[in-house]
């Protein structure tokens, strides 16, 4: 079954017979995907070969290029080039011919995929073949599955012109001629069927060789036909949408699976989250408490309270320190506090001053308010047991707690 239609680009012109343009208007609209190949007769084509021996077959193409002025035979020209082993085969023809052929006949140039007759011939193996052609016949010449050469003759060829092509064709293939099996009379032609039997025929098939100068793979859209290419836009549309909307529903489904196991899991991770919460707090409590008792003049002010506390017999139940204001709740040990002589041991402190009891204040719990005087000359402060000057001196922000209405307590 071919896999494109393929029709001679003459069939479509005003002299054809009706059947030929009946076929061709009723095969335009057919459910074939793929745009017909134009064959172009032979007879309108010019060929010629080039050895391209030594050139990469990535660099074939820039070759052709590369002689392509000197040889093209006319102004506007048309090129099918192809490679075969160590040589590449041009077809030329005449573009302002097919450009007026395709005006007369409702035909778009520019979207024409066209191949010229001689690479629609089936491929060969070994064999000295001579092809009818829709107009006169032409002799191909292959070994181990490449063209070495061809010739075409508008009318059928006698015995004669075969034994002087021989030669032509022997020296053109050079080394390989050697080869190669010439017979020395003429082979029989393969028939060509009328052009209503151009589709069935096996004579006829899918180029054996790609155009180096044509179109490149992406242009492969280009040959689909509009209709099928918008059916397949749709369907690619449609399959994408299909498969965005199945990855949402399952992320959705998923996404609903992990809620669910979480919900699952909270009652049980509450209580440790809760318990968590509890010792960081305590741990930032006791750091503040241990960095608190770590300075000088707090580890020196209790170290006084203590022989007044011994005496009065109290305890420290709340010590508050901020920017030097300290907060006290004394408690008795045994007895009620004595206010008026606890107050008086208190003043008798270098190290306290302004000492105001607060309103809240009882026998069974006293709470004083309480300036730190710092000691030493107003220029000099205490850093670890060393006087040093305060210009000298980095000033470190305080490691009480911040000013957020907050106060540490501590015993």
């Amino acid at each position: 079954m071919p896999l494109r239609n393929r029709y001679y680009l003459s069939d479509a012109s005003a002299e054809a017979d009706d059947a030929s343009k009946h076929r061709i208007d009723e095969q335009r609209n057919n459910a074939a995907w793929i745009k017909p190949l134009w064959i172009l007769p032979r007879a309108w084509c010019v060929t010629t070969s080039m050895q391209a021996k030594g050139v990469p077959s990535h660099k074939t193409a820039a070759f052709v290029k590369l002689h392509l002025a000197r040889l093209m035979p006319f102004v506007d020209c048309g090129v099918y080039a192809c490679r075969s082993g160590d040589w590449v085969h041009l077809w030329f023809w005449e573009n302002q011919r097919v450009r007026e052929f395709c005006a007369s006949n409702a035909l778009d140039f520019e979207s024409l995929h066209l191949a010229p007759e001689s690479v629609c011939f089936p491929k060969q193996k070994e064999a000295a073949v001579l092809h009818q052609c829709l107009q006169g016949v032409e002799a191909q010449l292959w070994h181990q599955g490449l063209l070495l050469d061809s010739a075409w003759w508008p009318e059928m060829i006698t015995a004669a012109t075969w034994q002087a092509w021989r030669p032509s064709a022997a020296a053109a293939s050079g080394t390989r001629a050697a080869f190669a099996s010439w017979p020395e009379s003429l082979p029989s032609m393969l028939p060509q069927l009328t052009p209503r039997d151009v589709v069935s025929s096996t004579n006829l098939a899918e180029p054996w060789a790609y155009n180096l100068l044509g179109k490149k793979w992406w242009h492969v859209l280009k040959e689909i036909r509009s209709d099928k290419l918008f059916l397949l836009a749709a369907g690619g549309i449609l399959a994408w949408g299909s498969y965005l909307a199945a990855q949402w529903w399952v992320v959705q489904e998923r996404q609903q699976l992990v809620e669910m196991k979480i919900d699952l899991l909270s009652p049980k991770v509450e209580p440790l989250n809760l318990a968590r919460s509890k010792a960081l707090e305590s741990q930032q409590w006791v750091s503040k408490l241990t960095a608190l008792r770590s300075q000088d003049n707090v580890q020196e002010l209790l170290a006084n309270l203590q022989p007044v506390l011994q005496e009065q017999e109290a305890a420290i139940r709340e010590f508050e320190y901020l920017d030097g204001e300290v907060r006290l709740m004394l408690v008795p040990i045994n007895t009620e506090l004595n206010l008026v002589t606890l107050t008086q041991e208190l003043e008798a402190l270098p190290q306290l001053s302004n000492i105001r009891l607060l309103p809240d204040s009882d026998g069974r719990l006293t709470r004083f308010s309480v300036k730190m005087v710092r000691l030493g000359k107003p220029n000099e402060i205490k850093v670890l047991g060393q006087k040093q000057d305060i210009d000298k001196t980095i000033k470190t922000p305080g490691i009480a707690v911040e000013r957020s209405g907050k106060r540490e307590k501590g015993e």
